[in-house]
């Protein structure tokens, strides 16, 4: 009886297996989405522990990244972190890929069903493509010799718009593009997991082709608003996305520091790094908001997508709650925009170090308008005290704005106009 029961068994398998050949490009499309981060597609519970495969240690990257298999073997499916890459399977025997799938090194009987791994391993076996050949032929597509603007306006467009920046989830194509081509080809030829992007796998190699070469020539990410709008998510990003206030405390807040029963509070980035970015080496080393927690000065210059590795991580987990572009500007902000506040205020007095005349009449005609000529209109406080109690605050605001508000950053503007508004700021007296 056992054994007519297990060859029932491999039968139904074996049929399963051929229903779903690496000949049927729906599973093989799927595949590709699976390879790029199947706890998106399936929509399963993403693990809460690392990979203990996972081979490099020192790199920062989310505990759930390290079990997605393009983190271990690549975009190019080359080997990544000094994993062997897929290419030596291209063409096995797809019961034989999916049988290593459950394999010590993989352990995805626990996570995958038998669905999920048939079209992981169909796509291992015919869905693999040479990158490097893809993306050279890109370099030399005239692009105004192609269809490939007319598909993307009408077949793309909807969802990432005319310029491809649209989509907060993501970075915009275009940088995405010129910086990860491999990955967005890849993205073309099987769509993204867990969404509804087309994929364009069965209309030849050609058009994904074309189409990375046209997405290559859409316009960048605008790094100075980029920059001041990070800077409004390091004041508060859960005001300034318009989400969810967090209910629970930041796993890195200190239990005993002053906010720690007051949970949004310890979830924003100036809680923890302060207002001057030294942490517990500036004016947050003291007093209510002190948590010994280091600033962000270290980081200033740093590659952007380190910082975003850091902010997904186990120290911040923010790439659980926020999207992909709010993460690209916050490591902008960290990387780009921080200000030597000491070059403005000195740390002793907190005085401005500009000249209080001359920032009345820019204060007068840019500012008064909205804060009033004695800095009381639309601020919840007056801006004269809170200038002077906390002009580190101040200055963060004046430079990069109010989180969802409409005042202006003053970032740009030449570095003496700033600081002497700061200036004259810090006289506007309250009323009697």
């Amino acid at each position: 009886m056992k054994r007519v029961l297990l060859a029932t068994l491999m039968a139904l398998l074996a049929a399963f297996t051929q229903s779903a050949s690496s000949n049927d490009p729906a599973s093989v499309v799927r595949g590709g989405r699976l390879y790029d981060n199947w706890i998106a597609e399936t929509k399963a519970r993403a693990p809460n522990q690392f990979n203990p495969v996972f081979k490099t240690k020192q790199v920062r990257i989310a505990v759930q990244d390290t079990w997605r298999c393009v983190e271990c073997h690549g975009w190019d499916y080359k080997g990544n972190h000094g994993v062997p890459g897929i290419q030596g399977r291209l063409k096995a025997d797809t019961p034989g890929i999916a049988a290593l799938l459950k394999d010590a090194n993989h352990g995805y009987d626990e996570w995958l069903d038998e669905h999920d791994r048939v079209d992981l391993a169909n796509f291992v076996s015919a869905g693999q493509t040479d990158m490097s050949r893809l993306v050279g032929q890109a370099q030399r597509v005239k692009v105004g010799q192609t269809s490939a603007h007319k598909v993307f306006v009408t077949v793309c467009a909807v969802c990432h718009g005319l310029e491809g920046d649209r989509l907060r989830e993501i970075a915009p194509l275009g940088d995405s593009a010129r910086q990860r081509p491999a990955e967005v080809m890849h993205v073309a030829l099987n769509g993204h997991p867990g969404g509804n992007m087309p994929a364009l796998r069965t209309l030849g190699e050609e058009t994904a082709v074309n189409m990375l070469a046209y997405l290559q020539t859409l316009r960048s990410l605008d790094l100075v608003a980029s920059v001041a709008n990070g800077g409004r998510l390091y004041d508060d990003w859960q005001v300034h996305t318009g989400g969810q206030r967090q209910a629970l405390p930041h796993p890195a807040y200190p239990p005993k520091a002053y906010y720690a029963n007051s949970a949004n509070e310890t979830w924003r980035c100036k809680e923890c790094h302060g207002w001057d970015y030294k942490g517990d080496q500036g004016q947050y080393g003291k007093g209510i908001h002190a948590t010994g927690i280091k600033g962000i000065r270290t980081m200033a210059g740093t590659d952007p997508v380190k910082t975003i590795a850091v902010l997904r991580g186990t120290s911040h987990y923010y790439g659980a709650v926020l999207k992909h572009r709010d993460l690209q500007d916050l490591a902008n902000f960290v990387s780009y925009g921080q200000t030597d506040m000491d070059t403005v205020i000195d740390p002793k007095t907190g005085l401005s170090r500009g000249d209080a005349a001359r920032g009345q009449a820019h204060y007068r005609t840019m500012c008064a308008g909205c804060h009033g000529l004695d800095g009381y209109f639309v601020a919840k406080r007056h801006v004269g005290k809170v200038s002077r109690g906390d002009p580190w605050h101040s200055l963060h605001n004046m430079l990069n704005g109010h989180p969802d508000d409409t005042m202006p950053a003053l970032r740009e503007l030449d570095p003496s106009v700033v600081k002497d508004i700061l200036a004259h700021v810090q006289t506007l007296q309250e009323r009697r």
